[in-house]
């Protein structure tokens, strides 16, 4: 079923007219903002050549809040950042997994060149820009030796001092922060879109060869050559689906922006895993497909933001409630005449999340949330030689037990390999710790009676 973006509603000349005016005052960035990729001031037609870049603030509703400039000219060490006015599979942003940066790509070059896309390294770099929470723009990392003649496309990062970085062909690459080369850690594909980091895994989409859709980079966050993607067990090996930008809700439901037309099942699609097999649930329409993708789940209630992929649309913001294949898409907000919005993410409170080293077994655990009220924090055992438990407490205990430390004590224990922990929309939790330890019953080399073994633990602190 398809909805109306009410796009004509929305007053492109007067937000044409703040851009335009640039009387934006640089502030620290708000958590449960939106960012935004834009590409173009809003003066110029956008057309292939080298175009001023953007990262604007917007409220959920849709109120632009900043705009901060990335650098067109080089000063001190920072380089020029810019993107093609048309290539619209450029400007993808992430989030550093520490919650402590924006990160994209673009050219090292100032607006006004022709077909930047297709410049040649090392004469135009292509460049990292890394923005802190407090709006400080950092683009010292350009590199010399990557995506010659081609696109840059993304970024991903653990910690704004490693980026793993995509392109239109020579595979996934790794840089460090301030360097001018990389690696390239990931041949197959060579033509890749956006990457994202999800609890301690590195993920990356493509529409190319044997991969039509979401795969996993290596194993965790490879710094080497010689590592494959995988792609997700279920999703298309074929030509045919167009997944751009991706948001996983959790281990089990993950939704993917496919730029296709409506008529070719263009939408947001969503996804969720059964056993070791990803199936596809449904796609959520609008008037046309989508690119960038971010998301939230609160209250149990799953708010996704996108970047409509039609331009001759308005090139939209929207939000969309996930309530099913009839989810209702709204625009909230569209770029101005002369620009286009690109990536989008959703600023939320970096993760109090700290793993403890206490393992004993073979098992491992593996905890991913932020520990907001309101929010699910949902741990996984892999490895089990047993009967995996997931063990839950509030108080630290920390002593050696037949070769294993045991985190806390066990005020709640959950059987099975995956459990979401959801913790209530409850202001008196604020500030209280849990912790986190799996258990493997019945797996050899811990303690001998009772048979068990255990994992590392995580604590966490509800914010």
């Amino acid at each position: 079923m398809n909805h109306t973006l009410a796009i004509g509603s929305l007053r492109f000349s007067a937000v044409a007219t703040l851009f335009a005016s640039a009387l934006f005052a640089q502030v620290p960035f708000t958590q449960g903002n939106l960012v935004i990729t834009r590409v173009g001031d809003g003066v110029a037609p956008l057309t292939n050549a080298s175009t001023a870049t953007f990262v604007d603030e917007y409220t959920t509703s849709g109120t632009l809040v900043q705009s901060i400039a990335m650098p067109t000219v080089a000063a001190g060490l920072n380089n020029p950042c810019t993107n093609s006015g048309t290539a619209t599979s450029e400007g993808f942003l992430n989030i550093s997994a520490d919650g402590q940066y924006i990160v994209l790509g673009g050219y090292g070059v100032a607006p006004g060149l022709a077909s930047v896309a297709t410049t040649a390294n090392p004469t135009v770099a292509r460049v990292v820009a890394r923005i802190d929470m407090s709006a400080n723009v950092d683009t010292s990392t350009a590199l010399t030796d990557a995506y010659s003649t081609r696109n840059i496309r993304c970024v991903a990062s653990t910690d704004g001092q490693n980026y793993w970085i995509t392109g239109s062909s020579e595979g996934i690459r790794h840089a460090t922060h301030a360097a001018t080369t990389s690696l390239v850690i990931s041949p197959t594909p060579l033509n890749n879109r956006v990457l994202r980091i999800y609890g301690n895994q590195l993920y990356g989409s493509a529409a190319s060869t044997l991969f039509h859709g979401v795969s996993t980079v290596g194993t965790g966050f490879p710094t080497t050559s010689g590592n494959s993607c995988t792609l997700l067990p279920g999703m298309s090996s074929t030509s045919g689906p167009s997944g751009y930008d991706f948001w996983f809700e959790s281990p089990t439901t993950l939704f993917v922006a496919d730029d296709r037309v409506v008529a070719s099942n263009g939408g947001i699609q969503k996804w969720t895993l059964s056993g070791a097999t990803w199936t596809l649930a449904y796609t959520i329409q609008g008037t046309s497909g989508f690119r960038g993708l971010s998301g939230i789940r609160l209250n149990g209630v799953t708010t996704l933001y996108a970047t409509a992929a039609n331009l001759a649309a308005g090139n939209s913001l929207v939000s969309v409630v996930d309530t099913g294949v009839a989810s209702v898409v709204n625009a909230i907000a569209a770029a101005p005449a002369n620009t286009a919005f690109r990536g989008v993410r959703l600023l939320t409170k970096p993760s109090t999340l700290t793993r403890i080293p206490a393992t004993c077994g073979a098992a491992d655990i593996v905890a991913i949330g932020n520990g907001e009220i309101g929010s699910d924090v949902h741990t996984s055992i892999t490895g089990a030689l047993g009967f995996p438990f997931i063990a839950y407490g509030t108080q630290a205990v920390g002593f050696p037990f037949c070769g294993c430390t045991v985190v806390h004590n066990l005020d709640l224990l959950v059987g099975g390999p995956l459990h979401t922990l959801s913790l209530p929309n409850n202001g008196a939790l604020i500030n209280v710790l849990i912790y986190i330890q799996g258990i493997d019953f019945l797996a050899p080399g811990g303690c001998p009676d009772p048979l068990f073994t255990g994992t590392d633990g995580y604590a966490f602190t509800i914010q």
